[in-house]
């Protein structure tokens, strides 16, 4: 058994065993069941063209390719250096889980998505989005939230349904009878020691109430106690309901304020319920956090960059939990304890804010914000270093000449379709 803060486990051990199985005639997703969705094992397959030896450099080198088209996607888009900036600061804080698993793939191709929809390509973002979530689930609620932002709701839906009748027809020639099992997997596993709903059963494991075990088939620290099988059950049906109610809000959110203050918010919202609601909990779960953290931070007001901020607080608080103390976290310390606790307190915060910002957004019409938020947004939509006075001017020639044109001063705002309101107004602008 691997060192438990080796943060490269699953490259060096996990990954290249998978391939061992499958050559010895037992793919997972296609002969058996598998707790990932079918395409996770293209960056693996990729990562082995040279042999499980090589497969842990290789995967290095992929992902770093990867990331760079992404990165380079990034800069071309308004704001992308600060956008790109974002993305490399969130990655040094998480550490070496950043690059380490199989999130990261989806995470860049997930960016690329969000990259192509400033070119007005929501089928390409779609199918972004689409591929990402055939490798693991998360970036779905992206999918989701696009589905509920555009007016091309038939152009999101055909590329999301090519893509994954492409997957499930070359699922069916390989004979998969599995291609689904990624769905219900997860239904007996237990309750990961990092997750959320374990916290209280963390403290527990500091006494004798309560005790930490490694299960062999999936590679996982799980607690036990009286009544973690209970919560384990229910993880999942609490986290379907709350991706449905959070949909359900959000759609309501930006009917009523036709903006894209309220979509991202939902965008937020959304990968947050996914983690805490989750009953794995697993490190590299924070990666899911980037995209709405970068969707934070092209808006740029006051209030998004609190949120960037506990993205990036809860992504530090990670690292240091996973790899640096993950070994005293396991024999029940209570200061890795403690820290698990602030981590995933940050969680619900983050879940908590972004559901009471999704709820003000889509209050009567548009969000109003302060004199400060509105400076702020206007030096950003104007591209413009100068003075506020300044780039009010400037904004408001742009906005002249965008209705003109047909398009949005400022650029093309991210998730959101051609013609729909700016992110908020003050009470002047309702004046107006």
């Amino acid at each position: 058994m691997p060192s438990v803060s080796d943060a490269f486990g699953d490259v060096l051990y996990v990954y290249p065993s998978w391939v061992q199985q499958g050559e010895a005639g037992e793919w997972l997703g296609i002969d058996v069941e598998w707790v990932y969705p079918l395409l996770a094992w293209a960056p693996i397959l990729v990562s082995n063209v040279l042999g499980t030896d090589a497969l842990p450099l290789v995967w290095v080198l992929l992902v770093t390719a990867l990331d760079a088209v992404a990165f380079h996607m990034l800069l071309r888009v308004p704001r992308g250096p600060v956008l790109a900036c974002t993305w490399l600061a969130l990655q040094l804080a998480l550490g070496p889980v950043a690059i380490a698993r199989i999130d990261t793939v989806a995470v860049a191709i997930a960016i690329i998505g969000v990259a192509v929809l400033r070119g007005v390509r929501p089928g390409l973002a779609a199918a972004a989005f689409t591929v990402a979530a055939w490798m693991k689930v998360w970036p779905g609620v992206l999918y989701l939230a696009l589905l509920i932002a555009r007016r091309e709701r038939l152009r999101v839906l055909a590329a999301g349904a090519i893509v994954s009748a492409a997957v499930l027809g070359v699922a069916a020639l390989l004979g998969s009878g599995h291609a689904l099992s990624f769905l219900t997997q997860q239904e007996d596993r237990g309750l990961q020691i990092e997750a959320v709903a374990a916290t209280p059963y963390m403290w527990l494991t500091t006494g004798d109430d309560a005790y930490v075990y490694f299960d062999r088939d999936i590679w996982t620290y799980q607690v036990d106690s009286d009544g973690v099988g209970m919560v384990a059950a229910l993880a999942t049906p609490l986290l379907v309901g709350a991706v449905v109610v959070l949909c359900a809000l959000g759609a309501l959110a930006v009917r009523r304020s036709h903006g894209r203050e309220a979509i991202v918010w939902l965008a937020v919202a959304l990968v947050a319920a996914m983690i805490v609601t989750n009953k794995v909990g697993s490190p590299q779960f924070v990666l899911w956090l980037t995209v709405p953290a970068l969707l934070l931070a092209e808006l740029g007001a006051r209030r998004h960059w609190i949120g960037v901020g506990a993205i990036l607080a809860v992504s530090v608080a990670t690292q240091v939990q996973f790899p640096w103390s993950y070994d005293w976290l396991v024999v029940g310390d209570p200061g890795a304890v403690l820290l698990l606790t602030v981590r995933n307190l940050l969680h619900v915060a983050i879940l908590v804010g972004s559901v009471v910002m999704l709820l003000r957004a889509g209050r009567r019409g548009p969000f109003a914000v302060s004199g400060e938020e509105r400076r702020e947004q206007v030096a950003n939509a104007a591209g413009l270093d100068e003075e506020p006075v300044m780039a009010e001017a400037a904004l408001e020639h742009d906005g002249l000449g965008a209705r003109h044109a047909g398009r949005q001063p400022g650029g093309e705002p991210l998730l959101v379709g051609d013609g729909e309101e700016p992110v908020a107004r003050d009470a002047d602008d309702e004046r107006r």
